[in-house]
């Protein structure tokens, strides 16, 4: 004998049509300029989906060294910083660069791939542009490390 109760069960509803459900990305806003979470005038938080959600998603991936904040998983972040830093030609900075990059980004829901890459090098800075496959479209992403 069981201590929870056992009802019958019975199945009189029509059966449903499943239908699959697009996964909507939607979070608050953040201003990396300034490091807060903007607000509307009545005070309250702004939302945002859709492109620019996953343009802020990408760009925090981005801004955050891999292992820095015990909140996020090994698998977030990035170790761009460790690469510029490092002793190496810059043609191999830029492939590092590249598959860190990619590390970083195609793992997060919504984001499908990288490519088409571009590096700009203004003294010990490199500028990496390249185009985000999204589920959203193709999107333009660049940063400076």
């Amino acid at each position: 004998m069981s201590i929870f109760p056992v009802f019958p069960v019975t199945d009189d509803s029509p059966a449903q049509e499943l239908r699959p459900i697009k996964n909507v990305l939607r979070t608050y806003k953040f201003d990396f300029e300034t490091g807060q979470f903007p607000v509307r005038p009545d005070g309250k938080s702004i939302m945002i989906d859709g492109e620019e959600a996953l343009l802020q998603k990408a760009t925090k991936a981005l801004r955050t060294d891999r292992y820095m904040f015990s909140i996020y998983s090994s698998d977030y972040g990035n170790e761009l910083k460790e690469v510029i830093r490092s002793d190496g030609t810059r043609a191999w900075k830029q492939a590092e660069a590249k598959r860190l990059v990619r590390e970083a980004l195609e793992y997060l829901h919504g984001i499908e791939r990288c490519e088409s890459f571009s590096f700009e090098w203004v003294s010990n800075t490199m500028k990496i542009s390249f185009l985000m496959i999204t589920e959203e479209g193709v999107l333009e992403m660049s940063i400076n490390v």
